[in-house]
């Protein structure tokens, strides 16, 4: 398709799981976390966060959707028919395990995607962006997935808070 050409390949200067760019404490607390536990992590995160299926569910058939920080990939093989997923991840282990499993992933950091600018009618970065050590590499993050939507794109981020609600399942003493 014509309008998918050139997907991958024209970022802004990707940075793959060997650490480039990457703080010193990303690499030591981050990156070493999950290149070591790769196998076992992807294999407790099979089931897909439901906002996420319901944003991929409501694009448009044909869509094609950038996953930013896509780990095992689950979200790529969970995709509803039509609606085609390419992701990245620091984690080259995860990477691994993702394309194993049928997605398209390639390696790349989050605050450089290693996609072109506005090809993607979709994008989502999960449970990435407090992976992040400063606000500055956040607001990159975020900025990325910008760069990557067409025009008029859609795009959903989540990512772990501290603070919860008293009724979360999730808290943090």
């Amino acid at each position: 398709e014509g309008g998918r050409a050139g997907v991958a390949g024209a970022a802004s200067g990707a940075d793959s799981g060997s650490g480039g760019g990457t703080p010193a404490i990303e690499r030591r607390f981050v990156r070493a976390f999950y290149d070591a536990a790769a196998p076992h992590f992807a294999s407790t995160r099979h089931s897909p966060w439901p906002r996420v299926t319901s944003f991929l569910s409501a694009l448009a058939g044909g869509s094609l959707v950038a996953d930013v920080g896509c780990g095992n990939g689950k979200y790529s093989v969970a995709a509803p028919p039509g609606v085609l997923l390419v992701g990245c991840d620091a984690c080259e282990g995860l990477i691994e395990i993702a394309t194993e499993r049928g997605a398209l992933a390639v390696a790349g950091d989050a605050v450089r995607c290693p996609f072109a600018s506005g090809r993607f009618d979709g994008a989502l970065s999960i449970a990435v962006l407090h992976h992040l050590s400063t606000e500055e590499r956040r607001r990159s993050a975020v900025a990325e997935v910008a760069r990557v939507l067409r025009p008029g794109g859609a795009a959903l981020l989540q990512a772990w808070a501290r603070a919860q609600a008293p009724t979360s399942k999730r808290q943090f003493g």
